[in-house]
């Protein structure tokens, strides 16, 4: 079989739990066990010394040694277990494959691409984890927006906003949806701000197709603000979650200092917020004292309606 780029990746996942279950094992005996030659193998573990966590430092970079033959593991970062599905990542696989068929009820080609693939990922668990119920159903117009995203179609919607108690009325350009903590989010260029914004779908009072999009918009037409945050080192699933902005990422005490480059400030803010005190605002100093100030005023509503 040719060694192909995917087999060489699966096979460098699996030779740190392999190595670490088999200390002191030589590179010979590794190319006998996984039917490759010994120079395969000496590439494959130089391959993967090279790799790790996001931010790639010293911290985060997977750390071996395999001198005179004999390799030994240090730091296997993430890969100490043998390739296997989370739940959570089995939720997010399963999720992602209904929204596809969702995206193509109309073509059975590729339909029956995404059956087969959703059985072979499957047919070997007991019990699949759990989704909400059908968590595209939670709008009304989840058709309506993935045929806006497939068909680079405006949309013209009417939304709740929680934070500010108010309705409005935005024309969109939708960009994609995601899934985070049970809810469904819309990532969209709002035509009338000219900036990136998202929109919770279970918010969207009403929802209207409008004309084909004519021209290609670029978040990077919006004012974008360098941020540096400070955050904490059991945070490190934000800055993974947020890699595509992240500019610099240096480890400090307890954390990471982080540079973002973001384009709306508000979700920013938000993000703070809900992650405090885990998160900080380094700078800019202006959208530091706009948090703390939003925090005193959040404690202040607490300490107002605490029981007596």
């Amino acid at each position: 079989m040719a060694d192909t780029a995917a087999i060489r990746a699966l096979r460098t996942m699996d030779l740190i739990p392999f190595i670490l279950e088999n200390p002191g094992i030589s590179t010979h005996e590794l190319a006998l066990r996984f039917s490759v030659t010994q120079k395969q193998i000496e590439d494959d573990l130089s391959l993967v010394f090279l790799c790790g966590l996001p931010g790639y430092t010293p911290y985060e970079l997977i750390d071996l040694t395999f001198e005179d033959g004999v390799v030994s593991v240090i730091d296997p970062q993430v890969l100490d277990r043998p390739r296997k599905f989370s739940n959570s990542e089995l939720v997010v696989i399963k999720l992602g494959l209904q929204v596809l068929r969702e995206i193509n009820v109309d073509q059975p080609i590729k339909l029956a691409k995404i059956d087969k693939l959703f059985a072979k990922i499957f047919s070997d668990f007991d019990q699949i984890p759990f989704v909400s119920k059908n968590v595209m159903s939670s709008s009304p117009y989840y058709a309506d927006i993935s045929k806006a995203i497939y068909q680079r179609r405006r949309l013209k919607i009417q939304y709740q906003s929680i934070s500010k108690d108010a309705v409005t009325e935005r024309v969109i350009v939708p960009q994609g949806i995601t899934v985070l903590n049970g809810n469904l989010y819309l990532h969209s260029f709002d035509l009338s701000a000219r900036e990136e914004r998202t929109f919770r779908l279970d918010l969207i009072n009403k929802c209207e197709l409008s004309e084909k999009v004519l021209e290609e918009f670029s978040l990077q037409n919006s004012k974008e603000v360098l941020v540096e945050l400070w955050v904490d080192q059991e945070m490190l699933n934000f800055i993974e979650r947020n890699s595509s902005i992240v500019e610099e990422q240096s480890k400090v005490d307890n954390g990471f200092k982080v540079i973002l480059k973001v384009s709306n400030l508000e979700w920013i803010s938000r993000a703070v917020l809900s992650h405090a005190p885990y998160i900080k605002v380094i700078s800019p100093t202006s959208l530091s004292n706009e948090v703390n100030e939003r925090i005193k005023r959040l404690l202040e509503n607490y300490a107002f309606f605490a029981p007596n």
